[in-house]
């Protein structure tokens, strides 16, 4: 029974080791990008060195006591370094809507395959909101979802491209596509991702500009990296107020999603705000989960004033929506 007793510390203990290692690790994803995967679970790591902690604590003794509570500190401290001001970012209060002159976005990605787009057409109704954009925007979705929404929302453009450059944007207000050759209207194509940039006209004159795009996985990292530097310089080329929405496939806790912020001068709009995966494939079949990683990001320049942001209602889609009003001052 001690023997038994002692293999499960000792498991425990080297679990922890691992946790505060993986915790340190994901410190230097600045400089190894691929290490900066480890950024995108940071959900886990905190809690996990929080524990780890405990169990060195309680599970070592003498001299390597010491140094396994320094160890394990240190990862709690690489981990919360990343999460705290996420958390205390996302207590800050909004500015007060004005009385008149606020618009209202959705941003969604449906999902190649759900075909449930009475479920769709559910929540944008339930949210009425002025401007949509989509991601995931298949034929099989589009043919379903189309009919339903150009009555209200008599602007549209969509892409047929490779695999994330399936995009939609639908609106009640008029507005110019920015036509860049990033938009295609073939899905044979090979582009891997898209973008749909519009120029709209806000009440009272206003011009403002939304950009809507869709990023492949973090790994490779070299792949990501590529797009967001190549989308960084078509959001260096837009004047004035602007909104980026889609899904970035990539967690506010890494490097690469911050620095693309910074470097774009960009304000993140969505603080704790989880949105994936709603629906996972496990035991051969789709089955409903609970939504840990904040995968769909909203983000403004220029002026943007954002009054109020949130999860849309579930639809059959594996994300959730993200809903928010803004103003142009």
């Amino acid at each position: 029974m001690t023997r038994l007793f002692n293999i499960i510390r000792l498991a425990l203990v080297l679990g922890a080791v691992a946790m505060a290692t993986l915790s340190l690790a994901a410190l230097f994803g600045f400089a190894v990008p691929a290490l900066d995967v480890l950024n995108h679970a940071q959900i886990f790591l905190l809690p996990g060195t929080l524990i780890g902690l405990l169990i060195l604590g309680m599970g070592l003794r003498g001299p390597v006591r010491r140094a396994g509570l320094i160890y394990g500190f240190l990862g709690l401290a690489a981990s919360a370094n990343v999460m705290a001001p996420e958390f205390i970012a996302g207590m800050q209060s909004r500015p007060a809507a004005p009385a008149s002159g606020t618009i209202t976005m959705m941003t969604h990605n449906l999902f190649g395959l759900n075909y449930q787009m009475e479920q769709v057409t559910s929540a944008i109704k339930a949210e009425n909101p002025d401007i949509i954009v989509l991601q995931e925007y298949f034929g099989e979705q589009a043919s379903g979802l189309h009919p339903r929404l150009i009555k209200d929302y008599p602007y549209f453009v969509r892409c047929q491209g490779g695999k994330r450059a399936n995009l939609g944007l639908y609106s009640r207000l008029p507005f110019v596509q920015v036509k860049d050759g990033a938009c295609p209207d073939n899905a044979y194509v090979t582009n891997r991702t898209g973008h749909i940039l519009a120029r709209f006209t806000a009440p009272g004159g206003k011009m403002f500009s939304v950009l809507t795009t869709h990023m492949d996985w973090p790994l490779p990292a070299e792949r990501q990296a590529e797009q967001l530097t190549s989308l960084s310089s078509v959001i260096a080329q837009v004047e004035g107020p602007l909104i980026v929405a889609g899904d970035f496939n990539s967690t506010p806790w890494s490097y690469a999603l911050r620095e693309f912020v910074a470097g774009n001068g960009l304000v993140r709009q969505t603080v704790n705000l989880l949105t994936y995966p709603l629906r996972f494939y496990y035991l051969g079949a789709w089955r409903d989960t609970i939504p840990f990683l904040p995968l769909d990001q909203v983000m403004t320049r220029g002026g943007i004033v954002v009054h109020e942001l949130h999860a849309g209602r579930r639809t059959a889609s594996d994300h959730l929506p993200v809903v928010f009003s803004f103003s142009v001052p």
